[in-house]
């Protein structure tokens, strides 16, 4: 793929992801939708099209703190 058909394709996906309702609800019934799927495709295409631009990925430093209890 192309870095223009990976940006036309991270565009389509947010317009769908955009488009979905997470919850519905009929009567007294209530469905809730997880849109996790179409998350992970967005944040995929990112890290490819950085890639593909020479952007250095993002790093995320995560720091964890006990008592020693």
């Amino acid at each position: 793929m192309t870095l223009d058909e990976m940006k036309a394709e991270r565009e389509r996906v947010l317009a769908r992801r955009n488009s979905l309702v997470a919850r519905v609800t009929v009567g007294d019934r209530t469905v809730q939708y997880d849109l996790t799927q179409a998350n992970h495709v967005l944040s995929d295409l990112d890290r490819r099209i950085a890639v593909l631009e020479g952007r250095k990925p993002r790093r995320r430093i995560l720091a964890v703190a006990t008592k020693g209890l």
